[in-house]
């Protein structure tokens, strides 16, 4: 047995491991899962026995780690990154979308899909046992109960849902973060900044939900973006620095590029892109909720278009990101010649620049009403229908 268990995610019912070299999340029934079910009768149990909160049997998504992993990396710190990055790298492409076809189906757009159930079997597979910061504890396989959190519809999540250039990425800088003597700032920031981020993606709040809840997730997005921007020591993060970040943004659509918004900095004004615009009303709205300022349901919500602000916080952190890690296609294009390599360089490339173009749609729809946006697509849908009538003709 080469892998162990290490936490449990029932929220999600994953197709497919995404792995790296000492950490992989696997569905339940991966073949490395059902060799320590085979092996250890006590995890057998204890992952069998989770159900939803009407008692339907559910299988939990699984967090294994090497067995053989180097010392420095059994760490809590370095499991959780690891978990942080997978959210970065499924909840903005995941908002993204639902944004732009305007319904959520079964994607997950919050972290809290990847909730980690505190009860795991112990290293010697004798006992579960829970250690959290107010509990500490041991029990048998065989009572345990396991649920899903009630608040949530477990969800299936297949590989095409995560945004595979930010993970393949990410997942190069967790090791250069945590499998080093000396990691650089930069990548400590990003693990930083990715953390807070997965908490600013969490649920709001449940039936108990007030609009304060989703002040305080606009103040975790901005501490997000002034985390990844820090540049160390006694150096400072604020507005300018996130302002600087977003205009470095490598634009597909070139709209989204142009300065032409009138953007509130300090005393002064200033032209910035759509994504310094959408920056600034984020922070306007952090400072009126952690600030103490007068607010209401109408603070939440961009003025140009009545969509709620928090919706957008993932999509504008993917796009920080992509110009934090000169997110790139840095592969060069082969020679004319070659046409099956010219063929899968084009296929590369547009899958490369999928979730980065699905990103820029969605923050173009940031400033136009949902019934704009239905009334655009009922458009296209009668032209498409129009030139279909008129080929037919021919």
């Amino acid at each position: 047995m080469t892998w162990t268990p290490i936490w449990a995610l029932p929220n999600i019912n994953l197709d497919e491991a995404v792995e790296s070299e000492f950490f992989a999340l696997v569905p339940n029934n991966d073949k490395r899962v059902r060799s320590i079910k085979r092996e250890q009768p006590e995890f057998r149990k204890f992952a069998a026995r989770f159900t939803d909160t009407f008692k339907n049997r559910i299988t939990p998504s699984l967090i294994l780690r090497r067995v053989d992993t180097p010392e420095r990396l059994l760490t809590g710190e370095a499991a959780a990154s690891f978990r942080d990055l997978l959210v970065a790298s499924m909840v903005p492409y995941a908002q993204a979308r639902n944004i732009i076809y305007n319904n959520a189906h079964d994607r997950i757009g919050y972290s809290s899909f990847f909730w980690v159930y505190p009860w795991m079997t112990d290293r010697n597979y004798e006992y579960i046992s829970a250690i959290t910061p107010t509990m500490l504890a041991v029990h048998e396989a065989q009572a345990f109960k396991g649920q899903s959190s009630p608040d949530l519809s477990p969800a299936t999540a297949i590989r095409s849902d995560f945004d595979e250039p930010l993970l393949q990425e990410l997942l190069r800088r967790w090791d250069a973060r945590y499998n080093v003597d000396e990691p650089s700032w930069k990548n400590v920031a990003l693990f930083r900044s990715l953390n807070m981020a997965n908490q600013a993606s969490l649920f709001p709040g449940g039936v108990d939900a007030t609009i304060h809840d989703f002040g305080r997730i606009a103040g975790l997005w901005i501490a997000s973006f002034e985390i990844l921007v820090h540049p160390g020591g006694n150096g400072q993060a604020n507005l300018t620095k996130v302002l600087e970040l977003l205009e470095r943004v490598p634009w597909l659509d070139k709209r989204c590029g142009h300065r032409r918004y009138e953007v509130r900095i300090g005393r002064q004004t200033a032209r910035k892109n759509l994504a310094c615009w959408f920056y600034r009303e984020l922070y306007g709205c952090r400072n009126d909720f952690l600030h103490g300022n007068p607010v209401d349901t109408a603070s939440l919500k961009i003025r140009q278009s009545g969509r709620g602000l928090i919706l957008f916080g993932a999509i504008l952190y993917r796009l920080g990101l992509t110009s934090f890690l000169d997110l790139s296609l840095k592969e060069e294009p082969p020679p004319l010649t070659e046409t099956e390599a010219i063929a899968e360089y084009i296929s590369n490339n547009w899958s490369f620049k999928k979730p980065q173009r699905a990103a820029e749609e969605a923050l173009l729809l940031a400033r136009v009403s949902k019934e704009e946006q239905r009334r655009r697509r009922d458009a296209r849908i009668q032209q498409a229908r129009l030139r279909s009538r008129q080929i037919s003709q021919v």
